[in-house]
């Protein structure tokens, strides 16, 4: 199965807001974990977890259960933003 265009719409809007916000939490961030070695890996890491709650939520919403291919292409999708990510920092 592939990720139907509305799951990987809501995936990628999810992913925009998320950076968005990180531009703005940008100072608190490099201020509140200064102990972080790589923190835009670590902020990634974050939006692609909660990224991972939404595509599973949209799947179980329309009663699909995701296959290996779902979730290569959930992070294909994803992986796209974490150059974006390591450009914020």
């Amino acid at each position: 199965m592939t990720i139907q265009p509305e799951v990987k719409a809501a995936i990628e809007k999810n992913m925009e807001l998320m950076l968005n916000q990180t531009k703005a939490y940008l100072p608190f961030l490099k201020v509140a974990f200064p102990a972080v070695r790589d923190l835009s890996e670590l902020t990634f890491n974050m939006m692609m977890g909660n990224a991972f709650t939404l595509f599973v939520a949209q799947l179980a919403f329309r009663m699909q259960t995701p296959s290996a291919s779902d979730f290569a292409e959930f992070g294909q999708i994803v992986e796209a933003y974490r150059s974006k990510v390591k450009e914020l920092f």
